[in-house]
């Protein structure tokens, strides 16, 4: 039903579609036919053959034809419309009549290598039919395809092999001959008789193997968790295929913030020319005349200089955080799609985000047809309610076990056994008085909206806005309402004293990740006022200035905090830095793990700390709820055993079916931040320090009101906790 479903709109298309259609052979019927669609301004064209005038028959050279399993294509229809509509002059048969041996590729739901025989075959022609291929024509299992193209050379009579069959045998033996040097190197080096001098620094075992892992396949995925070093391992592989296979021009696409670093990290560990491509037109224009072995382009520039990357016809392209392609209907995911090379790594901590979707587009720049066509993979393996909406993913142990060829996925936990240990502290705060009011007023507002039967798309909207005005209130109040004094914020009050805190404690380098780039900038005058030394980066900055910062970060004693939205959450390298601060909750969960994977990688020396800051009672206690759900899908997938898994509903539905409960009056939670001696001192004494630096009322009391609400919260709260457990212990 489904198949035919597909076949049927792909008549639509036909219907709908101008094409202009040339027949290349003599035949007036089953011939070859060049298909020109007029409809677009490109007068795309393919080469179309047809065979029969059954569906399975004919052939196309379209991308949707190679990989819809449908055996036909809109390009196939037109032309057999145009055939059926000159009826008179049709053959009585069928089915074109095989004159020559041909040997082909059947693009069914597996591609299979095929031969066609001739009505009355020779003696020497039947014998290679039948002992390479089986009673339809199909290959045989165990058919050695080398031997094949021996024999066929040898045969008394032309056999014509078509480009896409050649293609089809090369890969498959190429496949089988690197299968067997991967099995070599691997028991060499197990047995220490293999040294890899790839790169300028010595890997380790894994890394190894991921090296290994790329340089053996063709097009294949390096999806170890953040901070395993995934560029070292693509650039340990590009060596070893410069040596045993000829790579010559390696492109590599980055998010425009990691160019740099890419260039800093090729320079460090190789002796490789390397290549920027930045600037205007006429910058990019001149930058590729100049001959070079690795190329770096950012996303955006794969959309405007698409011809001349192919152009440069590139051995290999790297896609780094190729989360950036997860969206299959994005402009710029269907352009980077279209670079050509032969060879592809894929490198992302993340293949997954929120949906098993975004997981098939990434995989269909490495393999097309390794999930199968789309129509059918969602069919196999969504779960959805009579509303169509999907709520969770099923036979994940199939997709797992079609991956398991091309993905190589390692967890932090399960290889750096030896990595410094890393303390995750929550830091829960109170919202201050203008905060509550402003947040209650807002929730008012959700409430009334999500309590309407039927929300339009503006609802939806302003849905959406309302959420962010509630996020921007729980940072500061002022960012929302600009009567209020930026100073009005608990967060920032928080992170100044715990800044200075780590500073005189010894702590190497601070981060502090925020996604709003307003909310930095109040923090970055508090730090001015405190004559606190950073760098601040964000997403309007250009990225050939990013390495000086991070440069700078590095190596400045005085500049001890790096301020940064999430820009800088993806690929840069802090682990210099010990201590991390995230002063919000991003919807994304894969973003928290990018920004801890930014400190907490290789080359880290130091036990690593993370506060995350989160007001009591406000919407971001909803956002960590989010992420949980979320991350049982990645996690389910990639890390554990399970076939199925519920989803409560997608990221946008989620909201509009929780908003309701979110909008109901909680008791505010009690902080499971760790404590101890340590803590109440480092707090006890800015406490003191201030509410003995107060002025006295008329009464001659202490003036507690003058102490800063958040340090107050925070003392009082370590105080309840050591009460609390004084009780227990009773």
């Amino acid at each position: 039903m489904l198949r035919e479903e597909q076949l049927d709109l792909r008549r639509q298309r036909a219907a709908q579609s101008l094409f202009r259609i040339e027949n290349l052979g003599r035949n007036k019927v089953f011939s070859d036919y060049r298909v020109i669609n007029i409809n677009n301004t490109r007068n795309t064209a393919y080469k179309v053959s047809i065979r029969g005038f059954n569906t399975g028959e004919n052939f196309c050279e379209c991308p949707d034809f190679k990989i819809n399993t449908l055996g036909s294509c809109k390009h196939i229809i037109a032309v057999l419309d145009v055939l059926q509509k000159n009826a008179q002059g049709l053959p009585k048969r069928k089915h074109a009549q095989v004159t020559r041996p041909e040997i082909i590729v059947r693009y069914d739901t597996k591609l299979r290598l095929a031969i066609l025989l001739p009505h009355r075959p020779s003696p020497a022609l039947l014998a290679l039919g039948q002992t390479y291929f089986d009673s339809i024509g199909d290959i045989k299992p165990n058919a050695n395809l080398e031997e094949l193209m021996r024999q066929v050379e040898k045969n008394p009579e032309e056999i014509t092999v078509y480009s896409d069959a050649l293609d089809f045998i090369n890969n498959d033996l190429e496949s089988q001959k690197m299968a067997i040097r991967e099995n070599e190197l691997r028991t060499l080096y197990a047995n220490d008789q293999w040294h890899p001098k790839l790169l300028q620094t010595e890997l380790l075992p894994y890394q190894v193997e991921g090296a290994l892992f790329l340089a053996h396949r063709s097009r294949c995925i390096l999806a170890d968790d953040m901070g395993l070093g995934k560029t070292i391992q693509a650039m340990a592989a590009v060596e070893l295929m410069a040596r045993e296979r000829n790579l010559e021009r390696v492109l590599v696409v980055t998010p425009a913030s990691l160019k740099f670093q890419w260039v800093e990290e090729i320079r460090k560990f190789t002796s490789r020319q390397v290549q920027v491509i930045d600037g205007s037109e006429k910058e990019r224009e001149n930058a590729y005349s100049t001959p070079t072995f690795y190329r770096i382009v950012n996303y955006d520039i794969v959309k405007h200089d698409l011809l001349k990357l192919n152009a440069w016809e590139p051995d290999l392209v790297i896609l780094d955080e190729a989360q950036r392609i997860k969206n299959w209907e994005a402009e710029t995911t269907r352009e980077v799609k279209k670079l050509k090379s032969k060879f592809a790594f894929v490198l992302t901590g993340t293949p997954l985000e929120n949906r098993l979707e975004e997981l098939y587009s990434i995989v269909e720049f490495v393999d097309a047809r390794r999930l199968g066509p789309a129509f059918q993979f969602l069919e196999d393996h969504r779960i959805v309610d009579a509303a169509g909406k999907t709520t969770g993913y099923r036979n994940l142990d199939q997709v797992r076990e079609k991956l398991k060829p091309i993905l190589l996925r390692r967890s932090r936990d399960k290889i750096l056994h030896d990595l410094p240990e890393k303390v995750d502290t929550p830091i829960r705060l109170e919202l201050s008085t203008t905060q509550q009011k402003l947040h209650s007023e807002t929730m008012e507002q959700l409430a009334k909206l999500v309590s309407r039967k039927n929300l339009s798309k503006v609802d939806h909207n302003r849905l959406l806005k309302i959420l962010a005005r509630l996020r921007l209130i729980c940072n500061c109040a002022s960012l929302a309402d600009d009567q209020t004094s930026p100073i009005d914020s608990p967060k920032i009050t928080e992170l100044i004293i715990r800044v200075k805190d780590l500073i005189l404690s010894g702590t190497k380098k601070i981060v502090v990740f925020c996604e709003s780039k307003e909310f930095l900038v109040a923090i970055e005058a508090m730090l001015k006022k405190n004559s606190l030394g950073y760098v601040f980066l964000h997403g309007q900055l250009p990225s050939s200035s990013r390495a000086s910062i991070v440069k700078q970060f590095r190596d400045n004693p005085e500049t001890m905090i790096f301020l940064s939205t999430d820009a800088g959450s993806t690929g840069l390298n802090l682990q210099f830095a010990d201590t991390l601060f995230n002063l919000d909750i991003p919807w994304n969960p894969a973003v928290l793990k990018q920004r801890m994977a930014r400190i907490h990688r290789m080359g880290q020396k130091q036990p690593v700390q993370s506060f995350q800051f989160i007001m009591q009672a406000s919407i971001e206690e909803k956002v960590l709820l989010s992420l949980q759900k979320k991350n049982q899908l990645f996690e389910n997938l990639f890390g554990k055993t399970e076939d199925q898994i519920e989803l409560s509903s997608s990221l946008g539905q989620e909201f509009l079916d929780q908003a309701k409960i979110w909008t109901q009056p909680q008791e505010p939670p009690t902080s499971s931040a760790p404590f101890n001696s340590a803590n109440l001192i480092a707090t006890a004494i800015p406490f003191f320090e201030a509410l003995l630096g107060c002025l006295k009322t008329p009464e001659g009391n202490l003036a507690l009101e003058a102490v800063p609400e958040s340090l107050r919260t925070h003392f009082f709260s370590l105080c309840k906790q050591i009460s609390d457990q004084n009780e227990r212990h009773k």
